[in-house]
Order: C-alpha cells, then structure tokens, then sequence
C-alpha cells in the first residue's frame, strides 16, 4: 500500500531515510493554469520497500526536509520529469540533482519519444495499470481513497523499469547519452527564453530553407533507422528549425557547439556537409 505525509515531522524523518536510498521513484500531481501558475499537490515516492505519499497541501510552506531531492548520491527515477521538476521547484526552490527518466530512456532504446507511463509498463513488465482519476482535482481535500490509490500506483513499477533499462542502455553504450540529454534539456529551455528576441543576421529564401530543412529530416531519418534511435529524439522538427535559425544568427561554428556529444558523434559529419551544400559555413 502507501504511508501518506501529511506534517513536516514526518516528512523530515522520511527525509532521512531516503538518503539512506541509491534509487527511488519519484512522480507529482500537480495543478498547472499557466507556465508560471503551477501548485504542487503531491510528491509520490518507492524507496523499493514502501510508497510514500507526501501531501504537499496539508504540509503547507516547504520548510527544506526534501534534501533527497538535491543529493546527487540519490539517483531519483521520473517517467517524463519535465513538468514534475518545474512542480517539485515551485514548491522547494530547488533543483533536482541526478535523474534518470524512463520516457527518455525508451526513446534511447528506439521506442516512442511520448510514451505513457502505463503502456511502457505494459510493454515492458507486461502489466495493465488502470488509468482512473486521470483528470482529478489534486488540489481538493481531502483526496479521495481512490485517488490514493492511483497516485501510488504511478510510481509502482519505476524501479523495475529503470533496472531494465539501464542494462539496456549499458549494453548499447548510450547511458552517458541519456545523462547528457538529461543535463542538456534544462541548458535547451534556458536559451531558448534568451533567443527568442534575436533575428537573424543571415537570410535565405523561403525555397532554400524549405529544401535545407527537408534534407535535414531525411538525414535525421536514415541515422535514426541505422542506430534505432527514435527519430524525434535525435532531432525534432522543430529542433532543426531552431538549429537553422541559430546557424543564421551566430554562425555554424557557434550553433553546432550547443550540440550534445551524442549528436555530435551521431550526425556532425555528414551535417556539416549539408551545410556547405547550401553555403551556410559562415
């Protein structure tokens, strides 16, 4: 079942033991109206032993006995971790340190880059969970039993998935690349609110960009197909879009330095190639 925190003594002794944990699952509920409007409502935890349910409502203001959450000795297991990071820091006021996420992980391992948390569980412990309470009022008290329930349930199968996955990703070598993403989506979101007032510097017509981005995506298509890697992972649409327009503004040196290493080691060859092609090396 789950143990439900409710109060900052209890919560501050759960604190300590999880420090005591090299793996736990982590998931949240939360309720998000805007980018910046989002309340935290629950911080869901397996230690491996227990499921903890942390009732961020009732505890109120965080008083900092979630120091798990930023020791790095603490590998903490998200499925899709973008949002409950920026949840868990409207809350504590800080970041996360040392995460793994099995959405991400799949995508590495040639699956689908926006997998649910239930049909990767399906797909790879060959268990149904149920997907009831989907669209509950997490901010509401109290919760109800079978809001619970499912809560708890998010984070059940986190450490099997991880466990499989990581010999996975170690067998094909591509564990570093997933630390490396990890890092680097944070890095990705942080540019991308400093860029978006900066025009180009360079131009091309609307006929070459088309033609440039169009060779663009097949060369990302055929690396992904070769290194079964899916294909958005190792480059969206959008991200070559972004990559044109930050080639135009800073030159190709400067944009192709933002590029992770996996990438690079992927696609820089035959990538600088299509740049030349269409006279982009300045």
């Amino acid at each position: 079942m789950f143990h439900l925190i409710k109060n900052n003594i209890d919560l501050e002794d759960l604190d300590k033991e999880l420090l005591n944990y090299k793996l736990i699952g982590i998931d949240t509920e939360f309720r998000r109206k805007s980018k910046e409007d989002i309340k935290l409502a629950l911080i869901q935890i397996n230690n491996g032993d227990e499921i903890f349910l942390i009732d961020c409502i009732a505890i109120g203001q965080y008083q900092g006995n979630c120091m798990f959450l930023k020791d790095s000795s603490v590998c903490k297991i998200f499925h899709s971790f973008r949002e409950d990071i920026e949840a868990i820091f409207s809350w504590t006021n800080q970041e996360l340190k040392n995460t793994f996420d099995t959405q991400l992980a799949n995508a590495f391992l040639g699956g689908s880059f926006s997998i649910s948390y239930q049909n990767l569980v399906e797909k790879m412990l060959d268990v149904k969970i149920d997907k009831f309470e989907t669209r509950s009022n997490w901010v509401r008290r109290p919760l109800r039993d079978a809001q619970l329930l499912y809560a708890a349930s998010d984070v059940e199968f986190l450490l099997d998935l991880h466990q499989k996955q990581l010999q996975e990703l170690e067998q094909l070598g591509r564990f570093s690349w997933l630390q490396e993403e990890l890092s680097y989506s944070k890095y990705k979101l942080e540019c991308e609110e400093n860029r978006k007032s900066i025009k180009s510097t360079h131009k091309l017509t609307k006929e070459q960009e088309k033609r440039f981005l169009t060779d663009f995506n097949l060369l990302v298509q055929s690396l992904s197909e070769s290194f079964k890697i899916n294909k958005t992972l190792v480059f969206s649409k959008k991200s070559q879009k972004e990559l044109l327009k930050l080639i135009l503004i800073e030159g190709t040196e400067s944009a192709l330095c933002n590029l992770t290493l996996w990438r690079k080691e992927l696609l820089l060859e035959k990538l600088l190639d299509l740049i030349k092609k269409y006279n982009l090396n300045f």
